[in-house]
């Protein structure tokens, strides 16, 4: 029983709210980076930056100075995510964790990072030198999957293939061939011009969580396993009328002798003699 509210008025507030509500979602996450600069993910950095260039951002005076100053913190923060980058896989090169070092490469801290060739030669090198002939498979199996998504993986060029040639190793091999078809071709491995290219390897999880039923069992005690003639337990626990407690005989152990029942006590029983007045003891 009311008016009816003009569409045309609620629109126009709306479409004049939006640029300031835009500009406000902005400034409230780049004065929170602000504060935890040098421990924010790059990821989190670079997206406020990339979103500070959108037309209605950049027009607000309110924005430029601080928008400004986030680009200034990125490249900041990025020259020293590389530095530290390079100088990590350097370490790890040294003192012979190569597998460490290959995985490393193969995580640069921002996208399209060169890789120094010096120290691209010197992990191709120290990989080279790791996949010997008398190496294990698991060894073979773990430098190839880890060199096969770093930079350096058509670089890395051994010698003969393992001795120890294991169903495992041919497996690797076959599935990273399309990555590196030098390692293919010592094998004997025909590498498939269409195959697509792998996906590195998930970590196995060993603490698996248990599910409602699996957890509701574990509590449990095992099973008893049923006699040897099949006989079955009442319910409950308690044995029938006229049997025993004594325990079944199996072929592997004998019977155990039953001990004898103890005898009773009898109470003593109060008769009354008719003939007499007083109760004289008697038992049964």
């Amino acid at each position: 029983g009311q008016e009816k509210i003009p569409a045309d008025g609620l629109v126009q507030m709306a479409e004049q709210l939006l640029p300031r509500l835009r500009v406000a979602e902005w400034l409230d996450k780049a004065e929170g980076a602000q504060k935890i600069i040098g421990d924010i993910d790059l990821r989190d950095l670079r997206a406020i930056v990339v979103a500070s260039n959108d037309p209605v951002i950049a027009r607000d005076e309110s924005t430029r100075a601080l928008a400004d100053a986030m680009k200034s913190a990125l490249t900041k923060r990025q020259d020293e995510e590389t530095k530290n980058w390079l100088d990590d896989i350097q370490a790890a090169t040294k003192v012979g964790r190569v597998v460490r070092a290959l995985k490393l490469s193969s995580q640069p801290p921002k996208a399209g990072v060169p890789f120094p060739p010096p120290l691209a030669a010197q992990l191709a090198a120290a990989t080279t030198a790791a996949l010997t002939i008398d190496a294990p498979a698991d060894r073979w199996i773990a430098l190839l999957e880890a060199a096969a998504f770093s930079p350096v993986r058509l670089q890395v060029n051994p010698v003969s293939p393992s001795s120890a040639v294991s169903p495992e190793l041919t497996k690797t091999v076959m599935r990273l061939a399309p990555l590196m078809p030098q390692i293919a071709a010592l094998f004997g491995v025909v590498v498939d011009p269409k195959a697509p290219a792998p996906r590195p390897l998930r970590p196995q999880r060993s603490d698996k969580p248990q599910g409602k039923k699996d957890a509701a069992r574990g509590d449990r005690p095992p099973r008893q396993p049923r006699p040897a003639d099949g006989a079955r337990k009442p319910a409950g626990g308690l044995l029938r009328a006229g049997a025993t407690s004594a325990p079944v005989a199996t072929e592997d152990a004998p019977p155990a002798p039953v001990a004898p029942a103890a005898e009773e006590s009898v109470a003593p029983v109060t008769v009354v003699d008719p003939a007499v007045a007083e109760p004289t003891a008697a038992t049964e």
